[in-house]
């Protein structure tokens, strides 16, 4: 079985408990029924918390606004193309930057601790 991170953005109403929804669904089709929205999440880096809910607006950063350019511009969708290219080097090099950082943590605390990291 292969297996894929997808992110989405999901639209519901006010007096939906996401969690208790999530918790509760075996498949996508549980959550289509449950009156969720869904569409794309494109160009997005997102840090998500438990059952994968990115809590603020601040957990995540995705390619629009002021890092977009005006639609009027020349040769739009190649320089947009490029840009997002640049988008996407900078998300996965920050990606590595902080699995590294968090595992050089991890291994001070955890001797601080004088816990042995079985994994390495």
């Amino acid at each position: 079985m292969r297996m894929k991170h997808v992110l989405l953005e999901m639209y519901f109403e006010d007096n939906l408990n996401l969690e208790e929804v999530l918790d509760d669904s075996n498949s996508f089709e549980d959550l289509v029924s449950s009156g969720i929205s869904f569409t794309y999440a494109d160009y997005e880096l997102a840090y998500a918390g438990k059952n994968g809910i990115v809590q603020t607006l601040e957990d995540f950063a995705g390619f629009g606004g002021e890092m977009d350019i005006e639609p009027e511009t020349e040769n739009y969708e190649a320089v947009r193309e490029e840009l997002i290219k640049k988008w996407q080097s900078v998300c996965q090099r920050k990606i590595e930057e902080a699995v590294d950082e968090y595992l050089e943590i991890k291994k001070q605390f955890l001797q601080e601790k004088g816990i042995k990291d079985e994994i390495e």
